[in-house]
């Protein structure tokens, strides 16, 4: 052992002599190596500045409504779902950035897909969510598109700290049997999906609560028909 060690001190006496024989080697080594820490920590100062964001769903149009249609598809009752979300989009990251698109997710009956997400986009061109406060009516701003009657606009462009929300509105095509989402103790189990202008994706679950027809149209009389209206609907009217 002590061997090791006098062998080891010769060793390190011998380079330090090295060392100072050859001095443009030493400064070198020591650029390179302030060089390297620099570039470390530059990457995890660059990281820790990156944004990031939270994902919140706020009191108000939230909730899960699948109907019957009135209609058949192949002699089979047909039936429509539809999931608004009065969703809050909070940055608590370390710099500033925009979101810029939303999904959402369900599992259905069907055992084929029962274990997969469901995914439905966004409806876009709606009428205004709102609901009776006494003599007044409340109306709920949209996240992704301009309210008609909700003079102020959502921000997309979020700072540190700051957050919008509003509604965000997905409807599904007509469908028959057990495509539709699974409801458990009135409540239906889905995921949101949201993606920045950096590409990055935000997920989160929630539960929201399983409601008829008639509960959903008390925010909006449209409620599971807009797909319906955007094909009734005329080209030039769409730029209104």
């Amino acid at each position: 052992m002590s061997l090791l060690f006098s062998s080891l001190i010769q060793i390190l006496k011998g380079f330090k002599e090295w060392a100072n024989d050859n001095p443009g080697f030493l400064t070198v080594i020591i650029f390179s190596t302030t060089l390297f820490l620099g570039w470390v920590t530059g990457i995890f100062k660059s990281l820790a500045r990156r944004p990031k964001f939270k994902l919140l769903l706020s009191s108000g149009p939230t909730f899960c409504c699948t109907f019957d249609t009135g209609e058949k598809s192949n002699n089979h009752p047909t039936h429509r779902t539809a999931i608004t979300l009065y969703l809050t989009i909070r940055n608590i990251g370390k710099a500033p950035s925009s979101f810029r698109s939303v999904r959402v997710g369900y599992h259905n009956y069907n055992l084929k897909y029962r274990f997969l997400w469901c995914w439905l986009d966004c409806t876009p061109e709606l009428p205004d969510f709102g609901n009776s406060v006494g003599e007044n009516l409340r109306v709920f701003p949209f996240l992704l598109q301009q309210s008609c009657l909700h003079s102020r606009e959502v921000p997309s462009y979020l700072r540190e700290g700051e957050e919008a929300t509003g509604v965000v509105y997905f409807e599904q095509e007509e469908a028959w049997g057990n495509f539709k989402p699974i409801v458990q103790n009135g409540g239906v189990k889905i995921k949101v999906s949201m993606r920045d202008v950096f590409g990055r994706k935000y997920l989160k679950t929630f539960y929201i609560p399983s409601v008829s027809i008639d509960h959903a149209r008390k925010y909006n009389p449209e409620f599971g028909n807009f797909i319906k209206l955007l094909r009734t609907k005329k080209p030039e009217d769409r730029n209104d």
